[in-house]
């Protein structure tokens, strides 16, 4: 809409000018041409008199060929020239005057451009005038020209701006579907290039090449991760089969078996918090879209909480679950969505004291799959609801409590990988986290 009033402002002033400069010189033109008899006249009535102004009036009038122009010298009651009478709308007190003239036979009105001149003490006065019917003719003309000129600067400048704007839009939206791939976990996507060689292709090459660049960042860093997974899991693997040998060997008295064990225990949770990490950079990266495929999320929720069945029991929880009956299925990583709804459900088990209550629900609405876990425990406090899905936040609380301080911030991952989100909110009392998931996210 801007480009379009900028473009037809410019065309329709450039019209208006042009009909207003026409009128201008046309009018210039015809008060040189004034000026110029009436110069000669005046200067014949400062050398000799009325009685020459007379006779150069008559002069003037019979050997022109323009039958345009008018000349009236009144001396008196005398008139001379080619008017029948001095006209009544003249104004005395008026040099430059644009009149129109009565006609005795009901034809068109005189339309003149008249000059006033008058002398000793205004009893002698010139009219020099001239004819406009030309001048409105072409004024008439140049303005149905512009009229029609401003209509087809508007309709011109409508297709103009509508074009520009579809070409720019179309290239955009090549950017905007090559970003929204890229940032679904399509690494491998680039933003076309129509090999025009303008600004367009050269933004697109820039885009193009900063996709490598970051391509081969996170390549570097998957490969290294890798790396350092193996070479870490390895010694702490050995470490902890070692500890766990140890622990069984009889000859080690019983208080030293159980320092092992603990410290069989660290490892694990060492081993454990390692994974999570590597869980949540996978997430963030979106390198997990790569193992997106369609699964039943109702199941996979009833496992879950089939396999923490034991552990409920064994503190006197109540759960309730709210699960359709029928499958729910969605496109995305099954793995990382399986160990988001451990997280958040092994949250709410940890939290919750003795004889307390969980509840699980499983919507669908709008092409989006809701995971609602809330429990009845202390919750986290309002200031913190968005700090604790950071890496190892914890509230003070919880400190001596076991955990890394990973789970709610690896389902707030894996929710930002299938393109939803993590809501953490108050169940007064406990806590209340909406898993919110794409069904789509591919």
């Amino acid at each position: 809409m801007i480009f379009f009033i900028a473009l037809c402002s410019t065309l329709v002033a450039l019209r208006v000018q042009t009909y207003y400069r026409s009128l201008s010189m046309s009018y210039a033109d015809i008060r040189a041409l004034i000026n110029a008899h009436a110069s000669d006249i005046d200067q014949g009535i400062t050398r000799y008199g009325a009685a020459y102004a007379e006779y150069l009036v008559h002069a003037i009038l019979q050997d022109t060929e323009d039958k345009r122009l008018y000349l009236l010298f009144k001396d008196g009651k005398k008139l001379t020239g080619n008017l029948p009478a001095w006209p009544a709308e003249v104004d005395p007190k008026a040099t430059w005057q644009d009149i129109l003239i009565p006609q005795a036979d009901g034809a068109r009105p005189l339309h003149l451009l008249v000059k006033l001149t008058t002398y000793r003490h205004r009893r002698y006065t010139l009219l020099t005038g001239y004819n406009l019917q030309r001048v409105d003719m072409l004024q008439n003309t140049l303005l149905r020209v512009a009229i029609s000129n401003v209509l087809l600067s508007l309709f011109m400048s409508f297709v103009i701006s509508i074009l520009v704007v579809w070409l720019i839009n179309r290239y955009l939206q090549g950017i905007n579907r090559a970003a929204g791939r890229v940032m679904g976990g399509q690494l491998g996507t680039r933003v076309p290039v129509s090999g025009a060689n303008d600004q367009f292709d050269k933004l697109s090459s820039n885009i193009n090449g900063m996709l490598d660049w970051i391509a081969t960042l996170l390549g570097t860093v998957r490969d290294s991760t890798n790396a350092l997974a193996h070479d870490m899991r390895t010694p702490l693997s050995r470490h902890r089969l070692e500890l766990s040998a140890l622990a069984e060997d009889p000859a080690v008295p019983e208080e030293i078996r159980g320092k092992i064990a603990a410290a069989v225990m660290r490892v694990d949770d060492i081993v454990e918090m390692f994974d999570d990490i590597l869980s949540i950079a996978r997430a963030e990266s979106r390198s997990g879209a790569e193992l997106f495929a369609p699964f039943d999320v109702a199941e996979t929720v009833s496992d879950v909480i089939e396999f923490y069945t034991a552990l409920i029991e064994e503190k006197s929880l109540s759960l309730a679950s709210d699960l359709p009956a029928w499958p729910v299925r969605m496109t995305g990583d099954k793995q990382l969505v399986t160990q988001a709804v451990v997280n958040l459900l092994d949250n709410a088990i940890k939290y919750t004291p003795e004889n307390g209550h969980i509840d699980v629900a499983l919507k669908e609405a709008d092409g989006c799959i809701s995971i609602i876990i809330a429990d009845n425990g202390p919750g986290i406090p309002a200031r913190f609801l968005d700090k604790a899905k950071e890496r190892f936040f914890r509230v003070d609380e919880s400190r001596n409590t076991p955990g890394t301080g990973l789970g709610l911030s690896l389902a707030n991952a894996v929710a930002g990988l299938h393109h939803g989100a993590l809501v953490l909110e108050d169940n007064h009392p406990g806590l209340r986290a909406s898993l919110t998931l794409s069904a789509a996210a591919d």
